[in-house]
C-alpha cells in the first residue's frame, strides 16, 4: 500500500512543480501591469508590458510607418504613450492594447517598443486545472478499486487439494 501513496505522492510533486514553473512562465512573459502600478513604481531599466484602451481623440502619428503617439486608459488612469516599433496594423481609438515599453520617469511619458496579445488566460487555466485534477480523482479512485481487488483476490484460497470422491473414508 506505501507504493501506491508514494507514486501518487510523486505525481501530485510533479504537478506542483510544473504548477510552479508554469506560474513563473507566466509572470515573467505574460502578466500585464495596471497603468497605475506603472506610474507608482520606482523606473526601472527592464521592458514592462502594460495593458490599457487608446482614448478617443488622442492618436496621431504616422501608424503605417510604426510611428504613433496617443493616450493609454486604464479605469481613471491615463498614461501618455510614444510608440515607435513595427508597424501598427490593428491600432485605433478605443481598443484595448497590450503594450511592451518603459516608462521615462522624467516626461512620464510610457515608451513602446513592441504590442502583445492581450491575455485572457483566466478560463483557459481554470479549464485545464478543472481538467487535471478530475483526471486524477478517477485515476486515484480506479487505482484504490484496483488495491482493494488486489487484496480480495490474495486472501481467496487460491489451491484447495483434490478431493477424490472414491477414496475410502476412514
Amino acid at each position: 500500500m506505501t507504493g501506491l501513496y508514494t507514486r501518487w505522492a510523486i505525481i501530485v510533486g510533479g504537478l506542483l512543480l510544473l504548477a510552479m514553473m508554469t506560474n513563473q512562465q507566466y509572470q515573467r512573459d505574460l502578466s500585464t501591469l495596471s497603468l497605475a502600478t506603472v506610474l507608482n513604481s520606482p523606473g526601472t531599466s527592464e521592458p514592462v508590458r502594460i495593458q490599457g484602451m487608446v482614448k478617443s481623440g488622442t492618436l496621431s502619428g504616422d501608424v503605417e510607418q510604426g510611428q504613433a503617439t496617443f493616450e493609454l486608459i486604464d479605469g481613471p488612469t491615463t498614461l501618455p504613450v510614444e510608440y515607435a516599433g513595427p508597424p501598427l496594423e490593428n491600432i485605433r481609438e478605443l481598443k484595448t492594447m497590450v503594450l511592451i515599453g518603459q516608462l521615462d520617469k522624467a516626461t512620464k511619458t510610457f515608451k513602446a517598443q513592441d504590442t502583445a496579445l492581450i491575455n485572457n488566460f483566466e478560463f483557459v487555466a481554470a479549464a485545464y486545472l478543472l481538467t487535471v485534477i478530475s483526471l486524477c480523482w478517477v485515476l486515484f479512485a480506479m487505482s484504490q478499486r484496483v488495491m482493494v481487488l488486489f487484496k480480495e483476490i490474495k486472501d481467496e484460497k487460491l489451491y484447495e487439494p483434490e478431493s477424490d470422491p472414491l477414496a475410502k473414508q476412514e
